[in-house]
């Protein structure tokens, strides 16, 4: 596909919205993010890879990851809070940075995620809506690579779901 992605970012406020069309169905793109079996194939730009996945996948269910940098020491911890599953359109969690342990950490912004899978054929559009407390939020998190990184994970998903077809 090369550089084009059939991806789009726009940032607005105090949101990220990420958009892309996958060459899958939406019942596949779908269960790609509700299996640690799945997520460790392809969540995290590919220096950050997941090394460690442990989810209770409903309502109030939660989700607790690890992705390890290319350094020794480079980890980054997660902790997902289900608020709504609409299997196959629509999973919305709240996001936090964690320690391993799964304690918040209060210093990093937080977020509001709403993934919405929409068939196009036998394509799937994913729109992901991250929303944060505030615009200075927003910009910290673009400093920071969020947009690349969700690409790369994106292009990692890509090949995994070539890979399941």
């Amino acid at each position: 596909m090369g550089k084009e992605k059939n991806q789009t970012v726009e940032t607005n406020d105090n949101e990220i919205i990420f958009t892309r069309t996958f060459k899958a169905p939406r019942e596949l793109v779908f269960e790609t993010y509700t299996t640690c079996e799945h997520l460790m194939n392809w969540w995290g730009p590919r220096t950050w890879p997941l090394n460690y996945c442990k989810m209770d996948f409903r309502p109030g269910g939660t989700w607790h990851y690890c992705m390890k940098g290319p350094n020794d020491g480079d980890e980054s911890w997660g902790l997902a809070k289900y608020k709504e599953i609409s299997e196959p359109e629509k999973i919305i969690y709240y996001d936090n940075f964690s320690d391993k342990d799964g304690n918040i950490n209060t210093k990093m912004p937080s977020f509001d995620i709403v993934n919405i899978f929409e068939s196009i054929g036998e394509q799937t559009k994913v729109t992901v809506i991250s929303k944060v407390g505030s615009k200075e939020e927003v910009d910290k998190l673009v400093e920071m690579g969020m947009i690349e990184g969700f690409t790369e994970t994106w292009d990692r998903l890509e090949e995994h779901l070539a890979t399941i077809e």
